[in-house]
């Protein structure tokens, strides 16, 4: 029974990559997309890569073409290829900025861009600023676009990041007695983000640097006077 089974996995297996390469051959570039983006679904990504070159070599000129190159930037998005995904994207918006599909690019190129962002704020955080310039080219030239709350969404959640930066690194200050650089970065932090206040951790900095500001001019005025 076991025999039975495996023999006929492995003769599906051959009849789906025969009728697969069928397709791959075809004279018609929307059934090679078609099967292109039904093997994205099914994540297989080597078949569906390999369907999306085809596509792009024979039919340069086809529509579908054109659809291969913001596909193919979903495969490494769906991989988790984060700063891939955001390249492709961008050249996809790029070249084609009046495209159909042009705000679902940039909605994903500012996704992109968030996702590969790092948890911790200590790091780099490049790729929220990234982030941010493409939400707000999204919202400035798609402002009526489907995603808007969701690109609204990676625009507050990067410049909290950002403003978690700016926090962490006043307190790396004031930790080292530089009461003065921890000022300045509180103060950077009201004057730039306020913005991110109406969340509990956008209220939570607000306050703290406030409170902070305060704290340490009157250390500084006290070490002067002693």
């Amino acid at each position: 029974m076991k025999n039975f089974i495996l023999i006929l996995f492995l003769a599906t297996s051959v009849f789906y990559s025969c009728a697969s390469n069928e397709l791959k051959n075809s004279d018609n570039p929307e059934i090679v997309y078609n099967e292109a983006v039904r093997l994205l679904e099914d994540e297989s990504y080597l078949e569906a890569s390999e369907f999306f070159a085809e596509l792009r070599r024979r039919f340069p000129q086809s529509r579908f073409a054109v659809l291969a190159e913001l596909r193919s930037a979903d495969m490494d998005f769906n991989q988790e290829n984060y700063i891939e995904a955001a390249a492709g994207y961008g050249v996809f918006v790029d070249l084609y900025p009046r495209h159909k599909e042009a705000p679902y690019a940039l909605f994903r190129k500012a996704q992109s861009y968030f996702k590969s962002a790092p948890d911790l704020v200590a790091r780099d955080q490049s790729s929220a600023k990234n982030a941010i310039v493409a939400a707000q080219a999204f919202l400035s030239r798609y402002p009526g676009a489907e995603y808007k709350k969701e690109v609204e969404q990676i625009l507050n959640d990067s410049r909290l990041k950002l403003a978690q930066k700016e926090a962490y690194v006043a307190r790396f200050y004031h930790k080292r007695e530089a009461f003065e650089a921890a000022i300045r970065r509180w103060q950077l932090l009201i004057r730039d983000y306020a913005d991110i206040k109406g969340s509990k951790e956008g209220d939570s900095l607000l306050k703290e640097a406030t409170e902070q500001i305060s704290r340490l001019q009157s250390k500084i005025e006290k070490g002067r006077a002693s």
